[in-house]
């Protein structure tokens, strides 16, 4: 059951890019969209009923959820289609890697109650940072077509300030939870210096002052545009190379 399911939201997910990419500003394509959430989300449950606690991809699976839950409702006034034409396909090859499961992952064990809200106040920080690049990209392409004069090239996309302002609300949000986030870790994590876990320690407190710095410039001096989207993508690259980065050597790489 769980194996279908992955595959039924794959499919739906792809559907789903598809339908947003060639129609978007339709009912029918929201409808399609719900489902592709609602069978992502069946398909995780399954998963995690199945297997004891989160890994590397269940994580990565989550992540995808709530970054295409969060689009979704972000759509229902404002034009994303071509960033939900993008993200939809991209959960669906998490899907498949969670269906086919090329590489023995070890489980995260998450027995106590502060661990799993770590993990998942952690992942929900993580999807709305992602969320905040993917804007923060359409906002940057937006902007050099105006400064360039391709006026005919625009993209299908909100106004500027409309984008600038969306992307600030995803990364405060973000930033509120990853500060959560690492005060949860290093109250119910025994030891969040241990060696398989230093650098993913370093690497998210790098990326939080990042984004730290990034809301103070633009509270005291107005930081947008590019600069703000460098900065943001900085940022999130810090993120995913302290938890991806180590779980890819520590788990597939040194196997």
């Amino acid at each position: 059951m769980t194996q279908i399911s992955l595959w039924l939201a794959c499919t739906a997910c792809l559907i789903a890019g598809a339908v947003y990419f060639f129609r978007p500003n339709n009912r029918f394509t929201q409808l399609i969209g719900a489902l592709a959430v609602a069978t992502h989300t069946f398909s995780l449950m399954q998963l995690l009923l199945n297997r004891d606690g989160f890994n590397f991809l269940t994580i990565g699976l989550l992540i995808a959820l709530i970054g295409n839950t969060l689009l979704w409702f972000s759509n229902r006034d404002k034009d994303l289609s071509l960033l939900i034409g993008t993200a939809f396909p991209l959960s669906a090859i998490i899907l498949a890697l969670n269906a086919i499961e090329p590489w023995d992952l070890k489980q995260l064990h998450s027995n106590s109650w502060g661990t799993s809200a770590h993990i998942i106040i952690a992942s929900v920080a993580y999807s709305l940072f992602a969320t905040a690049c993917g804007v923060g990209i359409l906002l940057a392409m937006q902007e050099y077509q105006l400064k360039h004069h391709k006026l005919k090239q625009l993209l299908r996309v909100p106004p500027l300030q409309v984008l600038e302002s969306l992307m600030f609300e995803f990364i405060w949000a973000a930033f509120i939870l990853l500060t959560i986030t690492i005060l949860t870790g290093f109250y119910f994590i025994e030891d969040m210096f241990a060696q398989h876990l230093v650098h993913k320690t370093f690497f998210t407190i790098a990326s939080w002052f990042v984004f730290a710095g990034l809301l103070l410039g633009r509270h005291i001096a107005g930081w947008r545009g590019q600069l703000a989207v460098k900065l943001t993508l900085s940022g999130f690259f810090l993120l995913m190379l302290g938890y991806f980065g180590s779980r890819i050597a520590l788990q597939i790489l040194l196997q």
